[in-house]
């Protein structure tokens, strides 16, 4: 019954109406009421978005370089964007600003009958002014949070759509994406979306980045799956209604890890056939390393490598969860730099659909291999040559004497002429006084 209510639930918001508008318009203001004109005189030059995604909800700050091409003219014009992106995620709590002052932004709805050709499927709009100067470029930046969509099995989807960048004059020279995840693995994208990271960094943190809005998808889309999430609940579909088993998802949830250890030991004692047996072990394992055994942990790790259960649509995301989960704990062990490495230089050929994992795998390969030894002949060889080139006779240097010895003192050429130039103004001085002595004698026996 639970099975065919899921069907149904799938059936119902597919034909449920989406709206798939997102990022900025220009817009015009008539009766109240706005809509996107033919023409903009304003270009944008540049568009980037910082989403910082967590479970249930984003936090997406935008930030649009716009330039007034009019060179003559100033240009006081509104734009805005959509306060629904689609049936689940509503744009709330907006902020807007630029050259460091807040703007006011004000809800409108669509005109109904616009003077235009141009027809978007929204229906509100947040909406603000903002003036520039001839030829002036200028930074707006928004703030706002929207809900995340939210699959059957605990998947939850980003859905960021860019068509409304089309109606901007230059339509974007560059347009960037960073997804900031925080503290989730590069295991929880799998598969992952058409549109693939250039850059992935161990703070969960993707960027995607274009060089023109033609390059660019017409919907950004990103899912990922929260472990705890998507385990107990493939684990409470799959076991009925099980109460030993709803027992011990509960106790997980509570963060209760030796509770939960213990009535997964109970109930593997007591039941005669285990369906789920490989994703309870892998539900026990998790608790172990929240209580820091770590060697438990990871033989049980061991144990369901090869087999982790949860069915085909997660098995390899589990898979490469405990590949990671592995990773750091040997990196924490004794030599674990060296197990580590060996680890993971043995694992193969990784799924291609796992393409942020292939990134952090590769990355951590390299991180891990120590740098090559330069061999002690290649050191040696300038040293050889250098005295090779010593001992041949031909190309001695003639030798220059800088240090006298005097008796059982060795001086510096330099001091030798400073002593002989001190004694010479010394007797100047002596023979200079002698003279006067001389001419006074005589001077007296003159009278």
């Amino acid at each position: 019954m639970k099975k065919w209510f899921s069907i149904l639930l799938v059936i119902i918001i597919t034909l449920i109406p989406v709206v798939s508008q997102a990022a900025h318009a220009p817009l015009v203001v008539r009766n109240k009421r706005v809509y996107i004109p033919d023409e903009s005189n304003v270009e944008l030059v540049s568009y980037n978005v910082f989403i910082r995604i967590r479970t249930g909800i984003s936090y997406a700050t935008t930030s649009l370089v716009l330039k007034n091409q009019d060179m003559e003219e100033s240009n006081t014009f509104r734009m805005g964007m959509p306060v629904q992106f689609d049936s689940v995620s509503r744009v709330r709590d907006l902020s807007v600003s630029s050259d460091g002052d807040t703007i006011k932004a004000t809800q409108r709805s669509t005109l109904k009958n616009p003077p235009t050709e141009k027809k978007v499927d929204v229906s509100k709009w947040y909406v603000w002014d903002i003036s520039l100067e001839p030829g002036e470029s200028k930074v707006v930046e928004c703030s706002f949070t929207f809900d995340n969509k939210l699959e059957l099995d605990g998947t939850e989807v980003i859905s960021y759509p860019l068509e409304l960048l089309e109606h901007w004059a230059g339509r974007a020279q560059s347009i960037q994406i960073v997804a900031d995840l925080d503290f989730y693995g590069p295991y929880v994208f799998d598969p992952i979306s058409p549109v693939t990271p250039i850059q992935y960094d161990d703070g969960g943190r993707l960027t995607y980045r274009w060089d023109s809005y033609q390059s660019a998808p017409s919907t950004f889309e990103l899912s990922f799956k929260p472990i705890d999430n998507v385990i107990t609940k493939y684990i409470e579909s799959e076991s009925e209604s099980n109460k030993e088993i709803k027992s011990i998802l509960q106790a997980y949830k509570d963060k209760s890890y030796f509770k939960t250890i213990t009535l997964i030991h109970e109930f593997l004692a007591n039941a005669e056939d285990v369906l789920l047996l490989p994703e309870l072990k892998y539900l026990e394992a998790l608790c172990y390393q929240n209580l820091s055994e770590m060697d438990k942990a990871l033989n049980l790790f061991d144990q369901l490598e090869s087999d982790p259960g949860f069915g085909d649509s997660l098995s390899n995301v589990i898979r490469n969860k405990i590949i990671y989960d592995k990773t750091n704990i040997y990196k924490k062990q004794a030599n674990g730099d060296k197990k580590a490495l060996e680890y993971l230089t043995s694992l193969g050929d990784i799924e291609p659909n796992n393409y942020v994992f292939s990134l952090w795998l590769e990355k951590e390969i390299s991180i891990l291999t120590p740098p090559t030894e330069v061999e002690q002949s290649q050191v040696e060889e300038p040293e050889t040559t250098e005295e090779k080139e010593v001992e041949n006779p031909k190309e001695e240097k003639p030798k220059v004497i800088d240090k006298i010895v005097i008796g059982d003192y060795e001086l510096y050429i330099e001091e030798v002429l400073i002593i002989a130039l001190i004694i010479i103004i010394i007797i100047f001085i002596i023979v200079t006084i002698v003279k006067r002595k001389r001419r006074r004698r005589s001077s007296i026996f003159r009278y």
